[in-house]
């Protein structure tokens, strides 16, 4: 797998990818400020933090149905 680029990343300032996410939630991680707790996404400049709320609950939704 090649190196991940900037549009890949739901958060750049942590290089988090819906993919991690994705990942997380199927380990167990059910709450976003879980997610928060074991990537940091969404916590330093805060601009995705509103967008990636949004699409952990979706991928969680989609992944738990």
């Amino acid at each position: 797998m090649g190196k991940k680029t900037k549009e890949e990343y739901i958060c750049s300032c942590f290089m988090i990818t819906k993919n991690d996410v994705k990942e997380h939630i199927q380990n167990g991680v059910l709450k976003y400020k879980d997610l928060q707790k074991l990537t940091n996404i969404g916590t330093e400049c805060s601009s995705c933090k509103t967008k990636t709320k949004k699409k952990f609950k979706k991928y969680r939704e989609k992944l738990s149905a």
